[in-house]
């Protein structure tokens, strides 16, 4: 595909490019600076709290979105925030659930301050219909938040303060995106969810800060709720280094937090971690999850306290601090915040400081990383133009036209969503363990095949790709003609997977390098199949290149209870718009290059 001299070159790009991106890994770190806390004594009373969480889990139960459970929480709540003394807004929404229209309601709760900016704690208030209190997950929450409005209201505070409690959280953190407006015209400047406090004690709390499709949590925010746990003597973590890269990589939260920070919104959720793992895992979203009375594993006072006091500190730092400019969200977290930094105790105590890499940097490293790949494209359309390969454009299209199947099934299954033959949701599909995420439904199925099948069989009718005509010849003659005949499909084919991986760069540089980064470089690797080692070894690169997507998809298979069903979870994802068309388009396009790149450089034994 590239002659002795543009190999050279493509080696020393990459050796340059190696050597840059090692050199920004040793000196653009930089530490993590937190202004110290002063510890506020909180007021916070665990007590109250869990009676607040055992009010809505007893008293509400069944808080599905547009149920008359439902609307009884709400009024519920409502009934508190103004005995707290607070102004209420009660804005509804219409949304999609399991096939039917609901109506869904936040409950917004504010105290006017001397400062035209506000502070905002929200937690989600609906359950799921495989659970019945839903008492952890997240009556839980409400109580921390209602015991919270009641404290905080009492302290004097400069900016305002915003307390909501949001609908449909469970299918797509819906009432979260219907709030955004209402918390930009509040000149919001810092958003805390509470969601899901565990049954028994907490070692540590856990901040999320994935944004919906978009967005993460600004370093100064993640590293100010490191250090109101620390000022309360809580311990914080927070997901850095590759658990980060994995979370910016999927950009599918699964907390309040997503659409705010979609939105701009400074924003992350605070939950409290467990030791009791696997019970913890079978009682989410179960017939389990009720408040525990007189049980040793039930609510733990000293887990709402230790969550509580953290977040009242936070609030009194956001509060009483000047905040930083709006940005920093793509600054890139190296190690867990809870080392101190080293101006403060860590220089004493010996412990190395927190460190990060500007979102600049991240950006300028991982466009360094694909240079070579691009180099490589570039020397090989030179090397097809000079060789005046014949139906040049027809080579280039008949690889994409691949992409007709599925991309006809993909409609198809737009169409049947649309048309509520498939379930609608308005966003998520059914919670994890709900029996809907479980059925394979042959009404969606069966067409969705025919569909495929049928774009397949017609694209028989399209002649492939011709051997490149190198004359006759035998013995050596021959396998020159094949080589050659693979080098320009090969050349065509890394061309389109190079376009695809800047195509996915532009989108999220992220997930490209997680997904495609292996594969752009695999596919320049491949070697002419004339013999079982090549064809073994481009297999090889082929495959490895596969592994990043599928332990992702092993790992959240197994985290969200579905297994092999994750497959079918990525369709009704796809169905329901949690994939864009573009991001589907990517990936069925990557899809259909590694299939033809496995068939002419492993199956494919086409001689001359």
């Amino acid at each position: 595909m590239l002659t002795s001299g543009q190999m050279r070159a493509v080696y020393l790009c990459t050796a340059g490019v190696g050597v840059l991106i090692l050199l920004l890994c040793l000196l653009a770190p930089r530490p993590v600076h937190r202004t110290p806390e002063t510890a506020v004594s909180p007021q916070f009373d665990e007590a109250s709290a869990i009676e607040y969480t055992r009010v809505l889990s007893e008293a509400f139960p069944d808080r599905i979105t547009g149920s008359p459970a439902s609307r009884r929480a709400a009024e519920f709540l409502r009934a508190e925030f103004r005995r707290l003394g607070y102004r209420v807004d009660s804005p509804t929404f219409s949304m999609w659930l399991a096939g039917e229209r609901v109506q869904g309601e936040n409950l917004a709760a504010q105290a006017q301050g001397d400062s035209p900016q506000s502070i905002a704690v929200i937690a989600h208030y609906d359950g799921q219909t495989t659970s019945h209190q839903a008492a952890e997950d997240n009556a839980s929450g409400v109580g921390v938040m209602l015991e919270l409005a009641r404290v905080l209201r009492q302290r004097p505070h400069r900016r305002g303060l915003l307390f909501a409690a949001t609908d449909a959280e469970e299918w797509g953190m819906i009432g979260a995106r219907q709030l955004v407006n209402f918390l930009k015209s509040q000149h919001t400047v810092a958003v805390i969810s509470i969601d899901y406090l565990n049954a028994g004690p907490a070692p540590a709390l856990e901040i999320n800060c994935a944004g919906q499709f978009g967005g993460y949590t600004p370093l100064w925010l993640r590293e100010m709720m490191v250090a109101a746990g620390e000022a309360q003597n809580v311990r914080v973590q927070q997901a850095t280094g590759f658990w980060e890269w994995i979370e910016r990589t999927t950009e599918v939260s699964a907390q309040d937090q997503g659409p705010l920070l979609r939105a701009g919104i400074p924003a992350l959720n605070v939950a409290t971690l467990t030791k009791q793992v696997e019970a913890s895992r079978a009682r989410y979203h179960s017939f389990d999850d009720v408040f525990p009375t007189g049980s040793r594993d039930g609510f733990d006072p000293a887990s709402f306290k230790m969550l509580g006091a953290t977040i009242e500190q936070a609030v009194a730092t956001l509060d009483s601090t000047a905040l930083p400019a709006q940005g920093g969200a793509n600054d890139f977290c190296l190690r867990a915040g809870s080392v101190p930094q080293a101006r403060d105790r860590g220089a004493e105590a010996g412990l190395p400081a927190a460190r990060y890499l500007p979102g600049r940097v991240m950006a300028a490293m991982q466009l360094l990383g694909i240079l070579p790949a691009i180099l490589a494209a570039i020397f090989a359309a030179q090397n097809l133009l000079n060789r005046k390969v014949e139906s040049l454009a027809w080579r280039f299209l008949n690889p994409l036209i691949g992409i007709i199947p599925p991309g006809l099934a993909v409609l198809a299954l737009y169409a049947l969503t649309g048309a509520n033959i498939l379930k609608r949701y308005e966003l998520y599909p059914a919670t994890p363990k709900d029996p809907f995420l479980y059925e394979l439904p042959a009404r969606v199925l069966v067409p969705l095949m025919l569909v495929l099948i049928g774009g397949l069989v017609g694209l028989r009718k399209i002649p492939d790709i011709a051997p490149i005509p190198e004359g006759p010849g035998l013995g050596a003659q021959a396998t020159r003609a094949s080589t050659n005949a693979f080098d320009v499909k090969k050349a065509v084919l890394c061309i389109l997977v190079v376009a695809t991986a800047l195509g996915a760069l532009a989108v999220n540089p992220y997930a490209m390098w997680f997904y495609l980064g292996g594969f752009t470089y695999a596919a320049l690797l491949l070697l002419p199949p004339s013999g079982l080692l090549n064809r073994a070894l481009n297999a090889a690169l082929l495959l490895v290149a596969t592994l990043p997507l599928l332990a992702l998809l092993y790992f959240y298979g197994q985290e969200i209870f579905l297994g092999w069903r994750i497959l079918w979870y990525l369709v009704l994802q796809a169905a329901y718009g949690v994939w864009s068309p573009v991001a589907v388009g990517l990936f069925l396009l990557s899809l259909v290059l590694w299939v033809q790149l496995f068939w002419v450089s492993v199956v494919n034994s086409e001689q001359g």
